[in-house]
């Protein structure tokens, strides 16, 4: 398939450059599958399959550039597409930043990193083969705690797909990735039918990678560590971030490190580049070249190999994510984080595999050398906070930290401040750096911050 799509691409560009000598395009092919079986409260639910394909287009004359998109993969859909552009062309706005990379030089992608992001035996059977392995999951979730009522849904997907990006300045850039998904939530009931759900998930590049039984665990303590919880007094107190929360927070840094929110004044890190915004335990890192990283990839969505950036290093801001665009507005190079939802998108930054470096500190340190504290299990709110001001107020989750013990549940509470208190208040980080998804962080602590 890579050969017809590279091919495909590359006629494309021709027979665009044949319309008009002065015209830059770009061509972006996708195509992929997804299927996936889902049981609600044990009863098998739905069993699904899907196949997708389609071209996205950009145009690029004299600064100005359309861009349209369509399903289907062929020459025909493109010319197709080339002509709905070429109508609109004179009635947009010319922009002298817009632009195409060029294609990297001397590069050749490693075969060992390509094949860590592919795996051969998904697709393979029938997906009812998998309703036997749920069911064993569900099995070990309910023969547990008996606090546990039901697994009330429990779901496997997986996922396969294949990118070309090609355009007039050289660049042929092609990719291949696959995944595995697996899931669940769990219903408990404590004291006077108190009801508490608790979700779990893993996604890998491998099906052989997924572990169902810690799966099962993990829903299972979630689902329970938060029952017959009280309220803790209000007071300023250590606050400690389970990693299982601590990617809503990275969410955030990782919108705020963006270079278009940057530019358009939607940042509190703009201008900050160089100076301190969090304690010398803070390292971020975004490196799309872990191999088998759910997020990993040789090329971002404009065909550009990817590198790994320290974003920030040691509580230095170090870079943003840029796209070609953003990185022609500030006058530097792109560093290759172009992203797109789907061919039926044009580019911008994003992050890929973002984390926090873990530190050299147990979990169980962290824990035993807070006094007065809360362990954060879930955090409500996030996604509230102004980007601008970064005044954060969220209600959280999860178990008191009492004399160096975790003691018992708490919920209801809010935490309030600053992003820039929260990274700058970091005293303790540990070495469980976990990934859900694509992002991972270690365990931290943030040594104060109001609990109310």
């Amino acid at each position: 398939m890579k050969r017809a799509l590279v091919d495909l691409a590359l006629r494309s560009l021709d027979w665009i450059k044949k319309q008009s000598a002065s015209l830059e395009a770009e061509v972006f092919l996708a195509s992929g599958e997804d299927r996936g079986i889902e049981l609600r409260n044990g009863v098998l639910e739905s069993l699904q399959s899907v196949k997708s394909e389609g071209v996205g287009l950009r145009v690029l004359d004299g600064g100005r550039v359309g861009f349209a998109s369509a399903g289907g993969m062929d020459l025909e859909t493109v010319q197709g597409l080339y002509r709905k552009v070429a109508e609109l062309m004179e009635h947009l706005e010319p922009d002298d930043k817009m632009g195409f990379p060029a294609a990297a030089k001397d590069f050749s992608p490693e075969e060992a990193f390509e094949a860590s992001l592919w795996d051969d035996s998904l697709f393979g059977g029938r997906l009812e083969g998998w309703q036997r392995r749920l069911g064993a999951v569900q099995a070990r979730v309910m023969g547990g705690d008996k606090r546990i009522r039901t697994v009330l849904r429990l779901g496997y997907g997986e996922s396969r797909g294949e990118v070309v990006v090609a355009n007039t300045r050289g660049v042929a850039a092609y990719e291949r990735g696959s995944s595995a998904t697996v899931g669940l939530s769990v219903l408990a009931a404590g004291k006077d039918e108190e009801l508490q759900v608790g979700a779990a998930f893993q996604s890998s590049r491998r099906k052989a990678d997924l572990d169902l039984d810690r799966l099962a665990d993990d829903g299972a303590r979630r689902a329970t560590s938060l029952l017959d919880a009280r309220k803790l007094p209000g007071g300023r107190r250590a606050v400690v971030i389970d990693p299982w929360v601590a990617g809503e927070l990275l969410d955030l840094v990782a919108e705020l490190l963006c270079a278009d929110s940057v530019q358009r004044g939607k940042s509190m890190l703009a201008g900050r580049i160089g100076r301190r915004i969090g304690s010398e335990l803070v390292t971020i890192v975004d490196d799309p070249k872990i191999a088998g990283g759910i997020a990993s990839s040789v090329y971002d969505d404009e065909g550009c190999p990817t590198v790994r950036k320290t974003m920030v290093e040691r509580g230095v801001l170090r870079d943003y994510f840029y796209d070609t665009y953003t990185a022609n507005k500030d006058g530097r190079p792109s560093n290759a984080s172009a992203s797109r939802g789907s061919y039926r998108g044009i580019p911008g930054p994003a992050p890929s595999n973002l984390h926090m470096a873990a530190g050299s500190t147990s979990r169980e340190k962290v824990i035993a050398d807070t006094n007065d504290g809360i362990l954060v299990l879930d955090i409500l709110g996030m996604h509230m906070v102004d980007p601008v001001a970064g005044e954060i107020s969220v209600g959280v989750s999860g178990i008191a930290i009492e004399g160096g013990r975790l003691t018992h549940a708490v919920k209801g509470c809010m935490i309030s401040g600053n992003i820039l208190e929260l990274l700058g208040g970091i005293d303790m980080v540990g070495d469980d750096l976990t990934f859900y998804g694509a992002l991972g962080s270690p365990t931290f602590r943030i040594s104060e911050m109001t609990v109310a």
